[in-house]
């Protein structure tokens, strides 16, 4: 299928795009809650999220791809909706994405945020500022910016996480301890795994880049993942081996930064900002597309519009990292449910299975809804 698209993408620039967004938010919040697990189920989890969103990025970009590249949003509108409600559930749909984008985005403005007053002890609400300006001005620029700036920062991240790791057993380690199973706890793992290592929308960005090319899109989707759940087991296991005292920060490879030694501490504050920035790109210019395709008016106007409202949230709204993280991942995963519907349809429309083949089967689609549930409960209910 021939799809329209403003830049053109190599595959490491898709890959990359994936690895951006999902080495963000989510992964830099994980080693938090893997101290309330033992590092088995954190393991385990790392590669049952690897399978679960293998299987839910291919559905995605699968259905995107029948749609002609758009965001779900449009997708919904085209296959889900039907009759003169259409566009009323059209615009019901394009207001909680749109919402749980925004609240994603606040998350990560607050945790740019945190980075940036810890180095220039400002107040904290013109960090909020400084990081939204001068994050945005790569989305500004537009698509193919961004998928040029996310496959020299991942580059850059993978050499920094390397450094670290060395830092790291260069020093006297902690004998990683045993944490009593507790379902709460390890509900809540598997909900922020799995959201850590999501990236609906940079497949979708993926799939219009690289113009339908499917082996190309499948290639970058199985290869994102897999640097996105080594990324996840390296930062979580020199966290808990290196930080000596328990974590009291959000952000908590910070904190082994600082455990190591003054020059780890830089190279930990530059991963954490460069890992919120790469979601930052990816999920506003999502956002931006979501609005475009919506109400078709300029790329650059749009992305004020959607980007605005995060960046008031964040500063009026809810101040903490994680809890911002948790309600993000929450409403997505409920937005994936009826995801699975619409693919469901679209497969069957479409008569073939280009992307997902044997993986977009009704098993699996029934396996993605029990996953999706378990996300939500596990996102909601409260740690112990």
């Amino acid at each position: 299928m021939k799809i329209q698209s403003e830049a053109n993408f190599t595959v490491f620039e898709a890959t990359s795009m994936i690895v951006g967004h999902s080495i963000g938010t989510g992964i830099i919040a994980v080693p938090f809650l893997a101290t309330k697990n033992n590092l088995r189920d954190v393991i385990l989890m790392v590669i049952l999220a690897y399978f679960i969103n293998v299987i839910l990025h291919l559905i995605i970009a699968e259905l995107s791809y029948n749609n002609g590249g758009v965001q779900l949003v449009k997708s919904f509108e085209g296959e889900l909706f039907r009759g003169k409600a259409k566009k009323i559930f059209s615009w019901i749909m394009f207001t909680v994405y749109g919402l749980a984008i925004v609240v994603g985005v606040s998350g990560n403005i607050n945790g740019g945020a945190m980075i940036i007053w810890s180095w220039l002890d400002i107040p904290f609400s013109l960090a909020q500022l400084i990081y939204y300006i001068l994050a945005g001005i790569v989305v500004f620029m537009g698509m193919k910016a961004v998928g040029i700036a996310q496959k020299y920062t991942v580059s850059l991240l993978i050499v920094i996480v390397i450094a670290i790791s060395i830092g790291t057993f260069m020093k006297p380690m902690n004998a990683i301890g045993s944490s009593k199973v507790h379902i709460n706890n390890l509900l809540g793992l598997y909900s922020m795994v799995v959201f850590a290592t999501s990236a609906n929308q940079a497949v979708i960005q993926s799939v219009k880049g690289l113009k339908g090319n499917v082996k190309k899109i499948r290639t970058s989707i199985f290869l994102g993942f897999a640097i996105s759940s080594i990324f996840i087991l390296i930062v979580t296991i020199t966290v808990l081996l290196g930080v000596n005292n328990s974590l009291d920060k959000e952000l908590a490879y910070l904190q082994l930064g600082e455990n190591i030694g003054h020059w780890a501490a830089v190279l930990a504050g530059l991963f954490s900002l460069f890992a919120l920035l790469t979601t930052f790109w990816s999920n506003t210019l999502s956002l931006r597309d979501v609005v475009h395709e919506q109400i078709g008016i300029n790329n650059k106007v749009c992305w004020l519009l959607a980007t605005i409202p995060s960046l008031l949230f964040a500063i009026f709204g809810v101040n903490s990292f994680i809890i911002l993280t948790r309600i993000m991942s929450g409403v997505v995963v409920l937005v994936a449910v009826m995801l699975v519907f619409t693919y469901n349809r679209s497969r069957k429309k479409a008569g073939t299975s280009p992307i997902c083949g044997r993986f977009g089967k009704l098993v699996f689609q029934v396996i993605m809804i029990i996953s999706t549930i378990i996300c939500a409960v596990g996102a909601m209910i409260p740690l112990t």
